[in-house]
């Protein structure tokens, strides 16, 4: 899903939860935006690509470390959709 992809999932997270209500003792010693950033948000992509392809997660894990260079290509976090680059804003 590359940079914009991760944008993406972190701020339908963002407007699916409120960050308050998370209990900062079971994410230390992450904070909010770590937690979301290195776990949610890779879990949320690794859970996708295994939904729409019909496999595990950890054969959806490996096909998202694999492709991660073309999703950075492909979907780089700026770009012409002005709608999209205001979350990454």
């Amino acid at each position: 899903y590359g940079p914009k992809g991760e944008h993406i999932i972190a701020h339908a997270l963002e407007g699916m939860f409120r960050t308050s209500t998370l209990p900062l003792n079971a994410i230390r010693p992450l904070d909010v935006k770590k937690f979301t950033d290195f776990i949610l948000v890779p879990y949320v992509a690794t859970s996708a690509i295994a939904h729409r392809f019909g496999i595990t997660i950890a054969e959806a894990h490996t096909i998202r470390l694999d492709s991660r260079s073309a999703g950075i290509d492909l979907h780089p976090a700026l770009d012409s959709d002005e709608e999209l680059d205001q979350i990454y804003r």
